[in-house]
């Protein structure tokens, strides 16, 4: 539910009074005065300051209260969670202490809205590696998690209002930190507003290069963020040289491909659609079978730590770019067919080191002998991702030569 039903430019009080008839409505058990009193504290705390919109500052932790309240039988939402929601930027902002807000709404409180504080400047660091902010952010309670997104999902919908550098960076943040976190949570309402938002900030501020048809492969390492950090450096690099090889070895050479990109525990790489049949038919075989030489050359048993298996996906789309690199539905649609646990289960069971899914956009375009009688990939089973509110369809397919 969006903060935007229970927002106006009236007085506290008012709004107050509004958010606990959206609480007993929304949430029945809740504890209304309890979140009546935050929400009293909160106005008292932020009285006589203003968003970029104008709007008093108390409407942005009331609708960061109500996104939540309005997230239906989610577990993460508790009374306490909505406390700090309303109250997520009184001691950092005014001058209501810690030690007050712990006396009066309790140590359960108090820890929520100091760990979203935390979190808060983290991400505003300089030099902050997207990577670790998203690490940090999925180690923290899952209540000051759906808190900070909730937090996000408010400041994209009046985004507006802000200078256009922060607009840029706050929607960059978003497509790197914000959106796998959401995934996590389960959270796909969130997740597609966001997204939604964050492209739109992006197309509407910044002058776009065309966007361009592209083959999107994404590759991804099972298990390595459970692996020591030498470990995950060594793998990473043997990725990207076999991976190269692959595409050196069919002819798909420099000109017919970009850089390849980091993305996660694995890359992307971004292909000439003409070369598409040649991905599928030998670029891949040929990456599997150099996956399963690598993994026979390692000595035992010390090698089974440095095992590499892989996760990768093809599909077709249109792809933005931009000075700070590539976004686009495209390349979301290719990450959650990645992600998708079915993928992740059915490497798991695999012999062999590769999995591999087909988006049906890009299975339009395999060369015929390629495909079974239904005219899709040869496969296991289908994969569905859903991506701004629509279904989209993959097949795992696993390579002879890697098995």
């Amino acid at each position: 539910m969006s903060g935007s039903a229970v927002l106006g430019r009236g007085p506290s009080d008012g709004l107050v009074a509004e958010f606990r008839e959206v609480i007993v409505n929304l949430r029945p058990r809740a504890d209304a005065e309890l979140i009546e009193r935050a929400c009293d504290v909160a106005a008292r705390c932020h009285q006589g300051q203003l968003r970029y919109s104008g709007d008093p500052y108390i409407t942005h932790p009331v609708a960061v209260a109500t996104i939540l309240a309005g997230l239906g039988d989610v577990d993460e939402v508790d009374d306490q969670t909505l406390c700090a929601a309303v109250l997520h930027d009184t001691v950092e902002d005014t001058p209501y202490t810690m030690a007050a807000l712990r006396r009066e709404f309790g140590a359960g409180t108090a820890a929520m809205v100091a760990e979203v504080t935390a979190l808060d400047r983290l991400g505003r660091r300089p030099g902050r590696n997207p990577i670790q902010v998203m690490a940090t952010i999925r180690s923290a309670d899952t209540r000051v998690v759906a808190v900070k997104l909730a937090d996000r999902l408010h400041n994209m919908q009046t985004l507006q209002f802000l200078p256009q550098a922060k607009q840029l960076r706050k929607a960059r943040e978003v497509l790197d930190t914000f959106l796998p976190v959401a995934q996590q949570l389960n959270l796909h309402t969130v997740r597609s507003e966001l997204q939604a938002l964050a492209f739109a900030a992006l197309i509407r501020n910044q002058p776009l290069r065309p966007p361009r048809r592209r083959v999107i492969l994404a590759l991804d390492i099972e298990n390595s963020t459970s692996r020591p950090d030498p470990v995950k450096a060594e793998l990473r690099t043997m990725l990207y040289e076999l991976f190269d090889a692959a595409l050196r070895s069919a002819g798909v050479g420099a000109r017919h491909r970009g850089r390849f990109t980091d993305r996660g525990d694995g890359l992307l790489a971004l292909i000439d659609p003409a070369d598409q049949a040649l991905l599928f038919n030998v670029v891949i075989p040929d990456f599997g079978q150099l996956l399963t030489s690598y993994n026979t050359s390692l000595p035992q048993p010390r090698g089974r730590d440095r095992q590499l298996r892989v996760r990768v996906v093809m599909h077709t789309g249109n792809v933005h770019d931009d000075d700070n690199g590539y976004f686009g539905e495209a390349l979301d649609i290719a990450f959650r067919l990645l992600d998708a646990p079915g993928v992740k289960a059915a490497l798991r069971e695999a012999q062999g080191p590769l999995m591999f899914v087909v988006s049906s956009d890009a299975a339009d375009s395999v060369v015929p002998h390629s495909l079974d009688g239904s005219g899709h990939p040869a496969s296991r089973h289908l994969i569905t991702a859903e991506v701004a509110g629509h279904e989209h369809h993959g097949w795992i397919h696993i390579p002879t030569e890697a098995t």
